[in-house]
């Protein structure tokens, strides 16, 4: 059984999906007001013992290199596209599946 994990990049840091352990399956966008505010990755996992990179955009840090056994696991995409579309209520707070 695959699992999958769910990534988010916004104008303040950037997490890096560009990584051999695992595999990008889409892209979502999440807008507030008309502004885009976080992009949403899922990707598949390749490997448990992949790290996260999360780098700063807008504020300044050191990259930051984080388990993958932290965060949240779910079986499916669609487990997880349920989630963001909790976020879509309405004109003022839409998700957009990119590409």
């Amino acid at each position: 059984m695959s699992e999958y994990v769910l990534l988010s990049t916004t104008d303040r840091y950037r997490t890096v999906t560009d990584n051999p352990n695992l595999e990008k399956v889409a892209d979502y966008e999440y807008y507030f007001f008309g502004k885009k505010k976080t992009t949403f990755s899922i990707c598949k996992i390749k490997s448990q013992d992949a790290r996260i990179l999360i780098q700063g955009v807008a504020e300044v840090f050191p990259d930051n290199s984080i388990p993958l056994k932290v965060f949240p696991k779910f079986g499916s995409t669609s487990e997880i596209e349920k989630e963001i579309y909790e976020l879509d209520i309405d004109e003022e707070n839409k998700i957009v599946k990119v590409g």
